[in-house]
C-alpha cells in the first residue's frame, strides 16, 4: 500500500510552499498544485490521502470550478482554508465534496490536526 499523500491547492505559491513545510514536519508525504485542474490531472487514481484547498475569494461560485473541486475530491477527504466565515462558500465546498472548512487566520496545529484526523478517517481497508 502506498503512503498517504495530502494534496495541497492553492494558486498562491506561498500557501502552498506553507502548508507543505507543514505538513512535511509531521513527516507526512505532500504534492502542491497550483490548481485544482493541475492537480486532478495529475493524481494517480489508486492515490489516497486528503486534499487541502485555500481557493482564492469567491472562486467557488463558478459553476466550472465547483465541477473541477467535485473530481479533485473524488475519494479524498477535502478540507477547504478560507478567509472569512461565509457560510454559503462552505455549503458550495461541501457540496463539492470538501469535508472540512478551516477559516483563517488558523493555527499550524490546528490544520495539521485536522490533516491527520482526514487521513486517520479515511484510510483505505
Amino acid at each position: 500500500m502506498t503512503e498517504p499523500i495530502v494534496f495541497i491547492v492553492s494558486e498562491d505559491a506561498q500557501v502552498r510552499q506553507s502548508v507543505k513545510t507543514l505538513v512535511e514536519s509531521a513527516g507526512l508525504r505532500a504534492g502542491t498544485f497550483a490548481t485544482l485542474q493541475a492537480l486532478i490531472e495529475a493524481k494517480e487514481p489508486d492515490s489516497h490521502g486528503c486534499l487541502v484547498f485555500y481557493p482564492r475569494s469567491n472562486s467557488l461560485g463558478d459553476p466550472a470550478q465547483q465541477a473541477r473541486l467535485t473530481a479533485a475530491c473524488a475519494g479524498l477527504p477535502g478540507i477547504l482554508i478560507t478567509e472569512r466565515g461565509d457560510v454559503p462558500m462552505a455549503v458550495q465546498a461541501m457540496k463539492a465534496g470538501i469535508t472540512d472548512v478551516v477559516q483563517k487566520p488558523c493555527r499550524d496545529e490546528a490544520l495539521l490536526e485536522r490533516i491527520v484526523k482526514a487521513l486517520a478517517t479515511h484510510a483505505p481497508a
